[in-house]
């Protein structure tokens, strides 16, 4: 069943393994969180992990209508002043 456009922004803390946690040790190599930083600052949406499908090889996740925009990327990116496109919206719209 698709994600409401309400859901779709529900996560409100970030998870246990979420990347931008501040309170455990960095997993990511620096070029992919460097990528990361990149697609946010360019108004890329960053679904959670753990709301993404793996496809048919289990090699790489997808997003799908039942994904949800990381509460820990959306948290940085308002300590930043610098909500994207979809936060932007959502919150327009009462999200």
């Amino acid at each position: 069943m698709a994600t409401s456009p309400v859901t779709a922004f529900n996560l409100k803390r970030p998870c246990g393994d979420c990347p931008f946690r501040t309170d455990h040790v960095p997993f990511l190599s620096q070029e992919r969180a460097q990528d990361i930083a990149d697609a946010l600052h360019a108004d890329v949406s960053f679904h959670c992990h753990k709301t993404l499908d793996a496809d048919e090889e289990g090699d790489t996740l997808e997003v799908t209508a039942a994904s949800k925009h990381c509460a820990g990327a959306m948290i940085v990116l308002d300590h930043e002043d610098r909500p994207n496109q979809l936060m932007r919206i959502a919150e327009r719209l009462g999200l």
